[in-house]
């Protein structure tokens, strides 16, 4: 196009000079005006060719920008009108159509208000009329409805410069809106939930001044809503106070610490005098620092629950827990008198009858005799049961583990039934697995107590035949091993329909059971907690008339490095084991025991035991000192329960005052509570035997303190 304009100006230019040779050769202009002239024309061509390529420049950035201006017209995110006095649309841009839902070209000399909700077609015609009549910018929301959906918009719009029309954008508010209700449905919810919540709430600006308040609060507080607002903590109405009924210094008002701190406060208590009520109620009072996005301070917000009532409760709680406490310690009490009680004259029973049967006696004699033993042993197991039932039920009863050599404890079991046994013509049958480990870390006495309690039952529930207590490992891992240990019998056998219940407290197998057979159904329910105590449970195998099985099995850990005795399953004698006169003779002696019965009887088996020892008697504590601070002692055997001073305060003093020389101190007591033994090992004693006092084990004892003496 260009091109072509310069050839046409070319020609032209030519054209016109010869014209002007043509009228100069015949005028009066010399040659030299001539090209002057024709020069000139050149340098005006020049400047026509380059002012032409300007405006062509020129034009071609209109076009571009009207283009520019079109698109951003068009595509605008916002909705361009223009509108005549009487809302019809003369131009709209893409935008605009859109929100409507309808083509331009359909828009154009359409209502504009025909496009709006009823609601808002009014509101439209005021915003048009003031546009017009006070001719400067005007604005308003109103609701756009089209086929596609319903939607809010914000209209501006301005008169034009001919005062005939007006230009309208609309923004798309819909999101806006609709994030508005959310905020004010949420504001409201958070609303309702402060003014509803059973917890008080006030809202403190800087001054301290109470801005906001909820119903609660004004209950609580004793004041109410209208009268709170704006009320400060030094107002005088307030009185509050400290737990201890102190007037609170203002400085300490919970709003005050927030303050003074910038920190959140948490379960401050504090008691208000409510004026209204005539009372006091104490209040668990948290508070926090309300912080602008600046991180400045506006708010502090304080809440608070009445604990009155809750306190009172927790007060009234630690006097039951103390009365229970004082109780259950008088219970304790109770119980551990009555076991010393009760089994101190057991102890003269059962030992007593025990060296009668071992004497010359005629066959009733013997008979009757084995009755009283026998009874006096059922007297102690049930008294024992009581005892225990008491503790595990108060969950008080807790294991004393402790190195246990499980051979001799196996055959102690035995040993213990072996006369009921073959007064019965039962056979009864130790067998240990051959990879049994010998030392093993258990509660001794409660492993023991389970095991007589299991053949204790078989022994009173079998008439004839045989009793075997069975003992195995079932694994090892490490110094831990699995034993089992199985009790069978071939008794009258327990009904599959009972064989449940027979676990429960005070239950036996039948009513009749217990009156034939007697007993306190406790024994077999102890023996599972104890076992439960122990991770482990007892099972039951049994057919009626065939005879039962109970089975369970302990993981213990095992003593490493220690020399095993050899294993015999052949029951060990209960008898006292003949010692030879010369480790015991001279040995000293003191028997330290109150009650004559147990002091002869104990005098009695060591007579027996040791012929050639000294033996010396103490009545009570005092007299038990004397006695060791003119004669060189070698054993004591003492008796917790002493008049003037106990089995605890004499040992105690006994350690003070011995110096080179130390006497063996071994108690005698009718308590079997773990704790009283532990207390005997811990106030210096070296052994501890429970009445009723068996003789084995009281040589045992005496030889193994002699041994550890003499250093065997």
């Amino acid at each position: 196009m260009a091109k072509k304009n310069k050839l046409n100006q070319k020609e032209f230019c030519q054209n016109n000079s010869e014209n002007y040779n043509g009228d100069l050769l015949g005028g009066s202009f010399s040659s030299l005006d001539k090209t002057k002239l024709i020069h000139k024309l050149e340098l005006n061509q020049i400047e026509l060719e380059i002012q032409n390529e300007e405006l062509l420049k020129a034009k071609q950035q209109a076009d571009s920008a009207i283009k520019k201006y079109t698109e951003l017209y068009d595509f605008s995110p916002s909705g361009y009108f223009t509108v005549s006095k009487e809302g019809i649309i003369v131009d709209v841009n893409h935008t605009g159509a859109i929100m409507l839902g309808a083509n331009r070209i359909n828009l154009i000399h359409a209502k504009f208000r025909s496009f709006l909700c009823n609601d808002s077609k009014m509101e439209f015609d005021i915003f048009l009329d003031k546009i017009f009549i006070n001719q400067i910018r005007e604005c308003c929301e109103i609701c756009l409805e089209s086929k596609v959906r319903t939607q809010y918009a914000y209209l501006t719009g301005i008169i034009t410069e001919d005062k005939q029309f007006c230009h309208i954008s609309v923004v798309d508010i819909t999101d806006l809106n609709l994030i508005g209700n959310a905020l004010q449905n949420s504001e409201e919810r958070y609303r309702d939930l402060i003014y509803n919540l059973d917890v008080g709430i006030v809202v403190h600006n800087l001054e301290t001044s109470i801005v906001m308040s909820n119903p609660k609060a004004s209950e609580l507080l004793g004041i109410s809503s209208e009268e709170m607002k704006y009320m400060s903590v030094d107002d005088p109405n307030w009185m509050f106070f400290d737990e201890n009924d102190l007037p609170l210094a203002i400085d300490d008002y919970p709003v005050n610490i927030i303050l003074q701190t910038g920190k959140p406060l948490k379960n401050f208590k504090g008691k208000v005098f409510r004026i209204q009520t005539n009372d006091t109620r104490l209040l668990l009072v948290n508070g926090f620092p309300l912080n602008k996005f600046n991180g400045e301070l506006s708010e502090i917000v304080i809440s608070f629950i009445d604990i009155t009532d809750t306190k009172q409760m927790e007060s009234d709680l630690i006097k039951a827990k103390e009365q229970a406490e004082n109780a259950n310690k008088a219970k304790s009490s109770f119980l551990a008198n009555m076991s010393h009680e009760i089994r101190t004259p057991l102890n003269g029973i059962i030992g007593f009858t025990e060296l009668l049967l071992k004497t010359k006696l005629d066959q009733d004699q013997a008979e009757y005799m084995g009755i009283v033993n026998q009874s006096a042993i059922l007297l102690m197991e049930i008294i024992n049961d009581i005892l225990d039932f008491s503790k595990i039920e108060e969950g008080r009863l807790e294991l004393n583990i402790e190195e246990t050599n499980l051979f001799e404890l196996s055959h102690q079991v035995i040993n213990l039934f072996k006369y009921q046994a073959s007064a019965k013509n039962i056979e009864l049958i130790l067998n240990i697995g051959n990879r049994v480990p010998q030392f093993i870390f258990s509660d001794s006495i409660r492993l023991k107590q389970i095991l007589v309690n299991l053949i204790g039952n078989a022994i009173k529930f079998t008439k004839e035949g045989r009793i075997e207590l069975y003992i195995d490992e079932l694994k090892t891992c490490g110094n831990f091993s699995t034993l089992h240990f199985l009790v069978k019998d071939t008794g009258i056998g327990i009904k599959r329909q009972n064989q449940k219940k027979i676990f429960n407290s005070f239950i036996q197998e039948e009513a009749s059971t217990t009156k034939k057979f007697g007993g306190t159904g406790l024994g077999l329910s102890i023996s599972n907690q104890l076992l439960g105590l122990m991770q482990s449970k007892l099972l039951l195998k049994s057919k009626l008339g065939k005879g039962s099985e109970f089975c369970f099995s302990i993981q213990f850990r095992t003593v490493l490095n220690r020399k095993e005795q050899i294993k015999s399953n052949v029951v060990q004698s209960s008898k006292i084991t003949e010692v030879d006169s010369l480790i015991v003779e001279n040995v000293k002696i003191l028997i330290a025991e109150d009650n004559e019965i147990n002091l002869l009887l104990v005098k009695k088996i060591l007579v027996k035991m040791f012929p050639k020892a000294l033996i010396y008697e103490a009545r009570n504590g005092k007299q038990a000192v004397k006695i060791y601070k003119n004669i060189p002692l070698d054993i004591i055997l003492m008796d917790i329960q002493m008049p003037k001073k106990n089995g605890y305060e004499v040992t105690s003093e006994i350690r003070q005052l011995e110096q080179s020389n130390r006497t063996a101190i071994i108690a005698l007591t009718a308590g079997i509570l773990n704790e009283e033994k532990k207390k005997c090992l811990e106030s210096g004693m070296d052994g501890y035997i429970s009445k009723p006092i068996s003789p084995a084990d009281l040589q045992q004892a005496i030889l193994k303190c002699l041994n550890n003496k003499r250093g065997g």
